[in-house]
């Protein structure tokens, strides 16, 4: 106890020191835990909540230069930790305080590990929203601090990587050879579910062919709202066919924000706009993949399709592709229009909605298709291609040995029409 209270001078300023070390080391593991245990649909809600939460949203659109930040800062606060730590036993040793300095070095290690990681880390999984929304503003002031380094370490690391690891190479993408091995290893399931992996497989491995026109809502189907009206100037009627309000903003024509119904209730009073969130805006051509990645990575629910000249034509949402991916029969029309996009009404003659995509009847009537050699997704714009003109009444196509009849038409080339195959027609010919 003697040795203890003489070398007092010595170790008690270095040990002050390391608390506040061990105190920052904390907040950067906790932060870290806190901000990445975070899901999905709580970075949305925070995306419109109050200024702290939105600084959360904010850092996690960008991940990797969060992580960047919070892994710098840490192991230089985690080095000068130690640092001190040793030029304190140092002291101790060189004035024989050997037992002193054996104790500060145990409990110097235990401490950092501790209460500059265990604990921290353990308190922000339980409270990762209250703690991510209180540490949101420190943190973003040591992330831009680091912003002008960040460049100059990715070059750093990358020298690195080269002068050390010049042949290193990255791991080979998945084949969809390996997903077809994956789904036949689980043989020892019921066949029924078999079935449905394998559908469910089917869809994961269209996500890279599929367009995004091929499952986005029609611009004419979504339902869009000035971002300064309120739930009371809305019609309740069309809100059973839609999940999401398109908001729009200075007589601006392209919706900027959506709103969730499931977020709307006959006791708000807020504007639209400020229930909204943003949306995100990708191409009539891009896959479904890049879509849902890029959904993910910036936390958004909706995105806007724009043709080659920026214009609007539909929507899509996150959820439109989940079903896209789970449903063992996806159609674009049974989920926007509340009805069947194929309908059977005798021995292979079919009712089917203009709004279907050829892809889907392909598949439904079993015939070899190949989206790639089609301009035209859906069967209202084979109409339109076919006849170069709007459909009228009784119109009629060929098409992969089919014959397609339009049976009702709408005034903007909206159709249903009659399937029957060719040989059918032709029998029914020579009968009468």
């Amino acid at each position: 106890m003697s040795e203890l209270t003489d070398s007092l001078q010595i170790w008690l300023p270095g040990t002050l020191m390391m608390l506040v070390l061990v105190s920052l080391s904390s907040f950067f593991s906790a932060s870290e835990t806190a901000f990445f245990f975070l899901s999905r649909d709580q970075i949305r809600r925070f995306s419109l909540g109050n200024s702290r939460q939105r600084m959360v949203a904010s850092l996690m659109a960008d991940p990797d230069r969060l992580l960047t930040a919070v892994l710098f800062w840490n192991l230089l606060i985690n080095l000068a930790y130690f640092s001190v730590g040793i030029v304190v036993m140092q002291k101790l040793t060189s004035q024989s305080f050997h037992l002193t300095a054996g104790v500060l070095a145990v409990c110097n290690l235990l401490g950092m590990i501790v209460f500059g990681e265990v604990l921290p880390k353990s308190i922000a999984v339980v409270f990762r929203q209250s703690l991510a929304s209180a540490v949101s503003w420190p943190l973003a002031a040591a992330v831009a601090i680091l912003d002008p380094l960040i460049p100059l370490l990715g070059k750093t690391a990358r020298i690195l990587r080269r002068t050390f690891w010049p042949h290193i190479k990255h791991e080979p993408h998945l084949q969809p050879e390996d997903l077809e091995k994956a789904i036949d290893a689980s043989a020892a399931f019921t066949s029924e579910l078999l079935e449905i992996e394998q559908q469910v497989l089917h869809n994961i491995l269209d996500l890279n062919e599929v367009a995004v026109e091929e499952v986005m809502r029609p611009r004419n189907l979504s339902i869009t709202v000035d971002g300064n009206a309120t739930l009371d100037s809305l019609n309740a009627a069309p809100l059973k066919t839609t999940d999401y309000l398109m908001v729009t903003e200075d007589d601006n024509e392209i919706c900027t924000r959506a709103v969730p119904l499931s977020r709307i209730t006959r006791r708000d009073t807020p504007t639209f706009a400020e229930l909204s969130e943003p949306v995100i805006y990708v191409p009539w051509c891009a896959s479904l993949a890049h879509v849902l990645a890029e959904l993910r990575s910036r936390y958004r629910s909706v995105a806007v399709v724009v043709h080659e000249h920026g214009e609007m034509v539909g929507t899509v949402t996150y959820e439109d592709l989940l079903e896209t991916i789970l449903s063992d029969s996806p159609s674009r029309t049974r989920r926007v229009l509340r009805r069947e996009p194929l309908i059977e009404i005798g021995n292979n003659r079919y009712h089917a909605e203009g709004l279907a995509t050829l892809r889907f009847l392909a598949r439904q009537l079993r015939i070899s298709y190949d989206a790639d050699d089609d301009e035209t997704t859906t069967l209202a714009g084979l109409f339109h291609d076919e006849l170069e003109r709007l459909p009228e009444v009784d119109d009629q196509i060929r098409w992969e040995g089919w014959i397609l009849t339009a049976i009702a038409v709408t005034e903007r080339g909206q159709i249903r029409a009659l399937i029957e195959p060719e040989s059918y027609s032709a029998g029914s010919g020579e009968e009468s």
